[in-house]
């Protein structure tokens, strides 16, 4: 291949760099901060060179470059081989690639290695506007690798972005017709990244303001669909997990293992309805207090919470029903009921003396305990999401000194006070409420929805759901828990810019909710339709047998690839620009009665017009051997075209002029 060929013009070059910032930037939320100044300093160099105030850097300080980015990849991800490090290293490598694109193997590795990182985009955010930025990606890399093939004195920025557009166009339809029939294997997003990332959402514990830091975030933690209206505010509470075990300050699920799951009386039609749930690193699901079925595959604890398999790292999405009255565990063993009534010795004595002298003064009723209680909280106690520390000693000085918290305080205070009294009782986690949208009938909850209650097992009754915050903030639970906090500092203080704190209300409000339900239709039946195909299918194609499935599969692919065909046969009769423009001089001369015949070469023919127009001969001959030098002779293809197209240019305009004077 001549040295001409192998060079790339310079619109292409503005093409690589373009092409680059495509796929980089999608990484920039997550990237470390010396990497996106590595890229920046690239593409500035890269511009330089292109402008020529610089030259190419030695391949001395291009060594320097890839040790020192090597060294910085170590610090960062601390020797750790996991995904985010491997897509790291491929982005830094592409960046220093950039100050050696030259030639078109420089670019081709390029733009290979930047289609790959598009695609990497995919572990991180799976969205449908993150798609579409990838999308778009695509089209930039694709224009970039049509600007490698144009001539190299060709300055056009728009055709290789026409051209781009032209040959991705046929490969939607194809690529339709794969995604809906053909059977796949699991997606991209779901090969696990790195396993010891932190992640927001609850624990298996809770302490004074574990709760209230969630509020912090804005991140999804679940949806639920259902089929028509969702259950009342005050019974969407979302059973996540059961605290049985409490040292003074912390509440932990405990080492009391029931010999059996808790019975469970319906008092009510279950609710069926489908959760899709975000990876939380857990392996705890999320019910509708309380549940009476589980998804496959999961497990049901004694206390009624469920467990997947194994953690969760992606996204999933399953189905179960729960009932909204019920009694849970109508019968309590006398083991049982001494597990959840243990206490830690000499912690919290003054709250154990205050729960003593209740339970004497409420002569041993726990009606009117309870209520002792709950009106104790709404006398003075205040609901904020920025409680006062508390100390060892933590239920007595939240009930006696700060009088302020969130409802894990109350939730633990309130099971501590029970127990004091011997009333068996445990603290529950999960999530409270939701944001309800109507364009696809599902709620919406958030970290800032977690919430904590208790319940305490009374006879007759089992175990009986109470939840302190009404006591002191009713309207925790009637509101949306981001229409409550919206004007207390901590609220999303993690994200002081999101579109949760700032479309509120009107237009804006509509605008976010539904986009909402358009990312939740690409979650449920883009990203997760592997889960859901083969139902899909049986809808459309009923039972589903190996002739249809090759039918289905074979028709529209023979359609789409026909079209391909079509428009690939149609393309290659196109005629050459150049030859087009040699016809054109032809006909133009045969009108003033040169005709060239078949076997006639471009030379001899001007030489039997040298003898009818001597003048006319003349002005064709320099086209006549700038094409011979094109076609027989040993020359940079490039030039010699070019030449060709000036001669053809001069020609057409001496042949018009001529035909003119004949007039």
């Amino acid at each position: 291949m001549k040295a001409g060929i192998e060079k790339i013009s310079r619109s292409a070059v503005i093409w690589q760099l373009l092409a680059f910032a495509a796929v980089v930037i999608p990484h920039v939320g997550w990237l470390p901060v010396w990497v996106l100044g590595i890229c920046a300093i690239c593409i500035a160099a890269r511009l330089m060179i292109h402008s020529g105030r610089w030259s190419f850097p030695h391949w001395s300080l291009r060594l320097l470059l890839v040790i020192g980015a090597a060294a910085g990849l170590l610090l960062s991800f601390n020797r750790d081989a996991s995904l985010n490090a491997m897509v790291a290293l491929l982005i830094v490598g592409l960046a220093l690639k950039l100050l050696e694109i030259y030639r078109r193997r420089d670019a081709l590795v390029l733009l290979y290695v930047a289609l790959f990182v598009a695609a990497t985009t995919f572990l991180f955010e799976q969205g449908m506007a993150m798609a579409l930025v990838i999308l778009l990606a695509i089209v930039v890399v694709v224009a970039a690798l049509n600007s490698i093939w144009q001539d190299p004195l060709r300055e056009d920025m728009r055709r290789p972005l026409k051209l781009s557009l032209k040959m991705l166009g046929p490969a939607l339809p194809l690529m339709l017709v794969l995604f809906f029939l053909f059977p796949r294997i699991g997606p991209l997003w779901s090969v696990e990244l790195d396993r010891s990332a932190a992640r927001t959402g609850l624990s298996e514990s809770m302490s004074p303001g574990d709760i209230s830091q969630l509020t912090r975030s804005g991140e999804l933690a679940f949806r639920a669909v259902f089929a028509d209206q969702p259950p009342p505010a005050s019974l969407r509470y979302w059973r996540v997990l059961v605290l049985s075990a409490f040292d003074g300050r912390e509440w932990t699920p405990g080492m009391f293992r029931a010999p059996e799951r808790e019975a469970l009386i319906a008092l009510a039609d279950p609710i069926a309805y489908e959760i899709v749930q975000e990876p939380s690193g857990q392996r705890w699901q999320f019910a509708l207090d309380v549940p009476s079925s589980i998804p496959p595959q999961s497990q049901m604890t004694a206390q009624r919470t469920l467990l997947a398999p194994n953690e969760l790292m992606q996204r999933v999405q399953y189905q179960l029903s729960s009932v909204p009255a019920y009694q849970l565990s109508p019968q309590l063993s006398s083991a049982a009921q001494e597990y959840y009534t243990r206490l830690p010795h000499q912690a919290n004595p003054r709250s154990r003396e205050l729960a003593e002298q209740w339970w004497q003064a409420s002569n041993a009723d726990a009606a009117a305990f309870i209520d002792q209680l709950f009106g104790y909280f709404n006398a003075s106690f205040t609901y904020t999401l920025e409680p006062a520390v508390l100390g060892r000693h933590s239920v007595d000085d939240f009930l006696f000194e700060t009088q302020q918290g969130f409802c894990e305080h109350f939730a633990s205070a309130a099971a501590f006070m029970l127990r004091a009294a011997g009333m068996p009782a445990r603290v529950v986690t999960g999530y409270q409420g939701g944001e309800w949208n109507e364009n696809q009938n599902y709620l919406t909850l958030r970290q800032y929805d977690a919430h904590a209650w208790v319940e305490v097992w009374l006879d007759s009754q089992g175990w009986v759901r109470l939840d302190p915050t009404t006591a002191v903030a009713p309207e925790r639970i009637e509101q949306s828990a981001d229409q409550l906090f919206s004007g207390q500092a901590g609220f999303l203080a993690d994200s002081p810019l999101s579109a949760l704190r700032l479309a509120r209300q009107g237009w804006l409000l509509q605008a976010r909710m539904q986009y909402d339900s358009l990312n939740f239709a690409w979650q449920r039946w883009v990203l997760n339709y592997h889960d859901q195909q083969q139902n899909l299918l049986q809808d459309w194609l009923g039972e589903l047998t190996a002739l249809k499935m090759a039918l289905a599969l074979l028709l529209p692919g023979a359609l789409v690839l026909s079209w391909l065909a079509w428009r690939l046969l149609r393309s290659q009769t196109r005629q050459d620009p150049l030859q087009r423009r040699l016809q054109a001089l032809f006909k133009s001369l045969a009108n003033k009665g040169f005709q060239r015949q078949p076997e006639e070469t471009l030379p001899g023919f001007v030489a039997r017009i040298a003898q009818v127009d001597p003048f006319l001969a003349d002005q064709l001959r320099p086209l006549a051997e700038a094409y011979e030098a094109l076609r027989y002779q040993s020359v940079d293809a490039v030039k010699a075209r070019q030449q060709v197209m000036i001669r053809l240019d001069m020609a057409q305009k001496c042949v018009n002029r001529h035909k003119r004077a004949y007039k």
